[in-house]
């Protein structure tokens, strides 16, 4: 059965869309199949997805596939009830075998008022409303069904409106990318609480569908951990001081408010003693290089390197090995996120 997984963050710029990517590159390459879905209206992961296609690089081009907003649109109007798989074109990845991507959209920022009408009235007997309510998570179920996708990994805004909040719930579980500074800190002791809400009223929600004959869907995202990003090191590779001390911070918010009766509810696997499954430094400039080619950061090509170079030439001997190494270390951190969900 296709598992469905996000990585959420209601505090932005903590690497969500780029972490997210290369974790479905990296599934892709353990032979399973892998359907990114660019729940975003700043579609910045369908920016990375078609970057690897040199031909669609041009702002006036027809990017190839059905955007979410144009496969929900029926549903959002009334003209159908639920979304057939078959009329979703999806995109595979030119250069990445078993990867495939649901395009965003910039009018999918519309399905805020949609979802959000929908979160207010399916409660009551207006059965259009109950419809829409469930549609993204029946969508997803039947793309996984139709073509069968081991995963299904969806790009969210760093926002607590109505898109992310039926993406979360549509979700299997959530990943939690932060920084370790003071903003994730202040994120952390309030996500909890916010998911926790969307959670309780989804269940008043579903309990009205059942005399309409409507199923419902779980809505119970697991929390399967965090993943610490972006930090500086010193030169003995060891994380600065004030980052630790965040962390330490985080790491007890996340066990004291995030997970709990009030909060989330903790994977199986999950050590609350230790809830972060990676942790990644600053990838300057391997990031920025990879996204120029639609790449995953562990996956970059020598001859990449040309756009990182002053001269315009490709990094050789001891300038490119330090890339090498950073690429390996980059790669064993996203295995560990994999391996929550392999």
């Amino acid at each position: 059965m296709t598992k469905v997984y996000t990585m959420y963050n209601n505090k932005g710029g903590v690497s969500k869309t780029t972490t997210l990517f290369n974790l479905a590159v990296y599934l892709s390459q353990q032979q399973k199949k892998v359907l990114i879905v660019d729940c975003d209206p700043q579609c910045n992961m369908t920016e990375i997805f078609f970057a690897s296609n040199p031909d669609l690089d041009q702002p006036e081009m027809e990017l190839p596939g059905t955007s979410i907003f144009q496969a929900l649109l029926p549903r959002f109007k009334g003209e159908a009830g639920t979304i057939h798989p078959d009329t979703v074109d999806l995109v595979p990845s030119p250069i990445y075998e078993n990867l495939f991507l649901f395009r965003g959209d910039l009018e999918f920022s519309l399905a805020d008022t949609y979802f959000g009408t929908a979160w207010n009235q399916a409660i009551t007997e207006n059965i259009h409303e109950k419809n829409t309510y469930v549609s993204l998570h029946r969508l997803f179920q039947a793309l996984g069904s139709r073509h069968e996708f081991d995963y299904i990994l969806c790009d969210v805004g760093p926002s607590t409106g109505a898109i992310t909040r039926m993406v979360v719930l549509s979700c299997d579980g959530v990943f939690l990318p932060l920084v370790p500074d003071r903003f994730c800190n202040q994120a952390v002791r309030l996500l909890g609480r916010i998911v926790h809400d969307w959670v309780q009223r989804h269940e008043q929600i579903s309990e009205s569908l059942t005399p309409f004959s409507i199923t419902s869907f779980p809505g119970k995202p697991v929390f399967l951990g965090g993943i610490l990003q972006n930090y500086k090191v010193q030169n003995n590779a060891k994380a600065k001081e004030s980052y630790v001390k965040w962390q330490t911070k985080i790491s007890n918010n996340i066990k004291e408010h995030l997970v709990g009766s009030e909060g989330m509810i903790p994977g199986s696997s999950l050590d609350l003693e230790n809830p972060y499954l990676a942790s990644i430094r600053d990838m300057s400039p391997l990031a920025p290089v990879a996204q120029m080619f639609g790449r995953a950061i562990f996956d970059i090509k020598q001859e990449h390197t040309k756009e990182a170079s002053t001269t315009g030439r490709m990094y050789y001997g001891t300038v490119w090995e330090p890339w090498v190494d950073r690429m390996r270390e980059y790669k064993e951190e996203i295995s560990k996120i994999a391996g929550t969900i392999l």
